[in-house]
């Protein structure tokens, strides 16, 4: 994935504030990409804090078992 849309997606990650935002942000891209490989490249990239990544992943996970 090329940089420039790594900070893309990093920017859109750091504007999810709740559960809700997140459930919406994964059915913009669910069909496209993984959501945790996303988020997960972007932490590796130094794009995202790991408080952010850890909390992205753990909603990612919980709607994905609730879907």
């Amino acid at each position: 994935m090329k940089s420039k849309n790594l900070k893309t997606i990093a920017e859109e990650l750091k504007q999810l504030a709740c559960k809700e935002c997140t459930r919406g942000w994964i059915s913009k891209h669910e069909l496209l990409t993984d959501p945790i490989e996303e988020i997960t490249l972007c932490f590796e990239n130094n794009l995202i804090s790991l408080k952010l990544k850890d909390r992205l992943v753990s909603e990612v996970r919980e709607i994905q078992s609730c879907d």
